[in-house]
């Protein structure tokens, strides 16, 4: 049985998540993107700066996370239905901030584009964007400014 087990074990871990390209971009406020390549997680700043108190807003930065938790993330985004969302989501008022998710895997590629990151917005984008803030680690959380 031990070995059964552990052959059941291997059969996930045969999929090789090293190919993954997720691209995350935010709008206002922000136009910032983060950017997952296998274990690397990228964030890149808007071009404009970002006048947040916090300098990381407005510099490039990398952070390595372990294999475990680029699987563990991706998996999810693949199980809970990412390929089978709408290709885009919008609702009716004009203070919109969009949150736009491109992700490549296994030669499957899909972009998902909604209006505004709270409003008729998947949870599956809301996930995947407080996921790869948090894994990013400098918690560059979205900043709502009074409009």
């Amino acid at each position: 049985e031990v070995n059964l087990k552990s052959n059941d074990v291997s059969v996930n871990s045969d999929i090789d998540y090293s190919n993954v390209l997720l691209t995350v971009e935010r709008g206002a406020f922000h136009f910032d993107k983060f950017i997952l390549k296998d274990t690397v997680i990228t964030f890149y700043p808007s071009s404009e700066s970002f006048s947040a108190e916090d300098e990381n807003y407005n510099q490039i930065s990398e952070q390595i996370i372990s294999k475990q938790a680029r699987n563990e993330f991706v998996k999810k985004i693949i199980e809970d239905g990412f390929f089978k969302l709408k290709d885009s989501y919008s609702n009716n008022t004009s203070d919109n901030s969009y949150l736009a998710v491109t992700f490549k895997f296994n030669n499957q590629s899909k972009q998902v584009v909604s209006d505004d990151f709270e409003r008729e917005c998947p949870e599956l984008l809301k996930f995947i964007e407080q996921e790869i803030i948090r894994l990013h680690n400098k918690n560059l959380t979205r900043v709502i400014l009074p409009g």
